[in-house]
């Protein structure tokens, strides 16, 4: 009679693989986080496509643009660039993150298991020349997606950014020919964003004019369908940060 496997569910660690994770359970730490948000109008079908069933669009349709390099996190330092829709679900307002891509493959596998983010790998930048601000995210390396700029000029109270709480839809695909999937669930989280704060008291918030547009079309990773119509906020800052559980907010 051969020797029965020992591993149970009680062993499993937190992330595959199960037995060597690659990534430990939340919560994970962050700290010198530069992070730019460009906010544009776009159109109201275009972001409906994108956006599931169970979430209502909010009016006008608005996007973010997130681009940001973590300094110091414990998956390590960091790139990472989001696209982000305002909507409702139950009428409460959340912000849906359609596409997201990263420069590392720890928070990438762990970003997908644990709460759905549908992340890719890509390579992302943020650079300083002269008074601007620039973003950038390439994929393949030499084919450019998107280029965000900003000016930094006006600080910003804390109190006047005010972030809702982030959507995700994890899907786990069935291993059967089956038209459902595994698992459909639309996952809630919460990450504070808390200023730096300079040696005169001013946070390191900020906010000014800038622009986004998506340089190299691409129906791999079509960002560009949701097409930039009014440039409505642009905000940068440098923030610490603590990244939780997540909650399960529908079954779908």
């Amino acid at each position: 009679m051969g020797i029965k496997g020992k591993l149970n569910l009680d062993d499993y660690q937190a992330t595959m693989p199960v037995t060597n994770e690659l990534a430990q359970k939340p919560p994970y730490y962050y700290r010198n986080m530069r992070m730019m948000f460009v906010t544009y109008r776009t159109d109201e079908d275009a972001a409906a496509h994108w956006l599931p069933d169970a979430l209502e669009l909010d009016e006008p349709a608005l996007v973010t643009i997130i681009i940001a390099h973590y300094g110091f996190s414990t998956f390590g330092p960091y790139n990472e660039a989001m696209m982000a829709i305002r909507a409702r679900l139950n009428g409460e307002l959340v912000t849906y993150y359609p596409a997201l891509f990263t420069d590392n493959e720890a928070p990438l596998a762990a970003g997908r298991e644990i709460w759905g983010w549908p992340k890719k790998l890509a390579k992302i930048s943020i650079s300083d020349e002269s008074e601007v601000m620039m973003g950038t995210v390439e994929r393949p390396v030499g084919n450019r997606l998107l280029t965000a700029t900003m000016r930094n000029v006006s600080p910003v109270e804390p109190h006047d950014f005010v972030l809702t709480t982030n959507v995700s839809l994890k899907v786990i695909p069935c291993a059967t020919d089956s038209k459902r999937p595994a698992l459909a669930q639309l996952i809630g989280s919460n990450l504070e964003l808390v200023p730096h704060v300079g040696s005169n008291g001013i946070p390191d918030l900020w906010s000014g004019p800038g622009s986004v547009c998506f340089d190299a079309p691409s129906a791999i990773d079509p960002w560009y369908k949701l097409p930039v119509r009014e440039v409505v906020g642009c905000y940068s800052g440098t923030f610490d940060a603590v990244l939780g559980h997540g909650k399960i907010l529908k079954e779908l």
